[in-house]
């Protein structure tokens, strides 16, 4: 199996970002300029990841972790906001079927790319339930409180 690194040039890695943050705003039910706090945060996350999915390297916690952040507090299934994770693969297959041609695609590198997108949706998923986790913890600590309010005027 292969392991390692994939490279990319430049123009092929812009192309790649372009087009998988294009996918990732498209979840969103209002339309994304690219200048708006979600899409520059976005922005920041994705091309993260795919620097360190690009070197080979796990350090993208943070910008998953933003990623996740991101959708888990949006009305999007989950299902859905994690599918950019695997888009990633698609536009990956493409652009290298494009550059270098179907026999770049071995067995030994479509294994290499499931192998990491797997275990980066796996860790997302992960991630998005534990933003999820919170949310809902602090939607039911704020009806405790609007309870024991609501008791407290009802007593006065």
């Amino acid at each position: 199996m292969m392991t390692g690194t994939i490279r990319l040039s430049e123009t092929s890695r812009r192309a790649i970002f372009k087009q998988w943050l294009d996918s990732a705003l498209a979840l969103f039910p209002e339309k994304m300029g690219y200048s708006t706090p979600v899409a520059v945060m976005l922005s920041g996350a994705l091309e993260e990841i795919l620097s360190c999915f690009e070197t080979g390297d796990n350090t993208y916690n943070v910008a998953l972790e933003d990623v996740t952040r991101m959708f888990a507090i949006q009305n999007i299934l989950p299902s859905r906001a994690l599918s950019i994770f695997f888009e990633l693969k698609i536009i990956l297959r493409d652009r290298i079927m494009k550059t270098t041609g179907a026999e770049a695609l071995t067995q030994d590198v479509q294994e290499f790319f499931n192998e990491r997108i797997d275990d980066l949706v796996l860790e997302a998923f992960d991630s998005y339930m534990r933003h999820r986790e919170k949310l809902y913890q602090l939607k039911v600590e704020e009806g405790s409180r609007r309870m024991y309010m609501a008791l407290r005027r009802a007593e006065a």
